[in-house]
């Protein structure tokens, strides 16, 4: 890993690429200062099951005999997730959309992206904005697009100016017109509304939305989320992985405990994990489903609360992981 002047530094993830059996050289990405940070373990990054989960994705999309050329990605980060969709639908993808609120960050994963594809003839597309707003404002069509959307909502005191922050945290605004049903608000789901909601509107015909989330929740409240909203339910992969930002996600989601009376669920990590490893399960997994790792984790399952108080003893929290495909029915 190296620093520069500029607070850049830049990171070797090629062990990331293998360990999800995509085939590449060597990649780096220069992770600027507004973006989420990348992780040593991998396990603990987002982009390590989106890649697992878009080779997944391609089994799927080639047995229904359709041909991805164009993706969205929305809050594209430091790049990475698009550089594993270039690599993994290499010959047939022609155009990637990619959207950050922040133009830095946009431009600095445009930059990493163009590095480390060999395809020259790769279009990539930056836009400024929130969800599904910018592309939608292109009319232009997409075969999926692709979003790991924050949850927590701001509490109007949080400094949302850091890149782990960034991907904590994501302004009301940007969902409120959507005017999500309140069962969604209660679990956190307002801004995963109003990104489905707007998904549909930016799809080809036959596309999918693609969302990758925490379970923090039971999966029934997902599957309704997607009913409510005329989206059909695919699990693509499972996975799990230890609280990351641990401190001021339990504080949130404890917040949404004390005000809607709802209960989160998060995991002790190591008798999870260990569980897990017994049972033979891959991380993350298309072999099982989200509901029966749950079903298994449940005897260490605790609230956000519970976990913000193992925090403070340095216990270790985990949760388990989705990425979901919906299709318009």
């Amino acid at each position: 890993m190296e620093h520069s002047s500029k607070g850049e530094r830049k990171i070797d993830v090629t062990s990331l690429f293998k360990e999800a059996d995509i085939l590449t050289d060597h990649v780096d990405v220069v992770e600027t200062k507004g973006m989420y940070p990348y992780k040593a373990n991998i396990e603990e990054n987002w982009v390590y099951y989106t890649a697992v989960a878009m080779k997944r994705l391609m089994v799927l999309l080639n047995r229904e005999r359709r041909i991805t050329k164009t993706i969205g990605i929305i809050g594209i980060g430091n790049g990475i997730e698009a550089i594993a969709m270039a690599k993994i639908f290499q010959g047939e993808l022609k155009h990637i959309i990619m959207t950050d609120i922040d133009k830095d960050v946009l431009c600095g994963a445009v930059r990493n992206v163009s590095n480390s594809i060999s395809d020259c003839t790769l279009k990539l597309t930056p836009l400024i904005g929130s969800l599904c707003k910018p592309i939608e404002r292109t009319g232009c069509k997409v075969d999926f697009v692709y979003g790991n959307i924050p949850n927590l909502p701001t509490t109007g005191y949080d400094d949302i100016s850091k890149g782990a922050e960034r991907g904590t945290f994501i302004s009301p605004s940007a969902y409120e017109a959507s005017m999500p049903p309140e069962i969604f608000s209660r679990w956190a789901l307002a801004a995963q509304f109003a990104y489905l909601q707007g998904a549909k509107r930016i799809l080809a015909l036959g596309g999918s939305v693609i969302t990758e989330l925490g379970g923090r929740l039971p999966i029934s409240v997902i599957q309704e989320l997607f009913k409510e909203l005329g989206l059909g339910f695919q699990e693509i992969i499972v996975g799990f992985k230890v609280q990351t930002e641990a401190f001021i996600d339990f504080q949130g989601y404890q917040r949404f405990e004390k005000e809607y009376g709802t209960s989160f669920e998060f995991y002790l990590y190591k008798e999870s994990k260990a569980l897990l490893e017994s049972k033979g399960i891959s991380n993350p997994s298309s072999d099982v489903s989200g509901e029966e790792v749950k079903e298994w984790l449940k005897p260490f399952k605790v609230s956000a609360g519970e976990a913000l108080n193992l925090y403070q003893k340095n216990i270790h929290v985990g949760h388990t992981v989705h990425v979901l495909r919906g299709n318009l029915k």
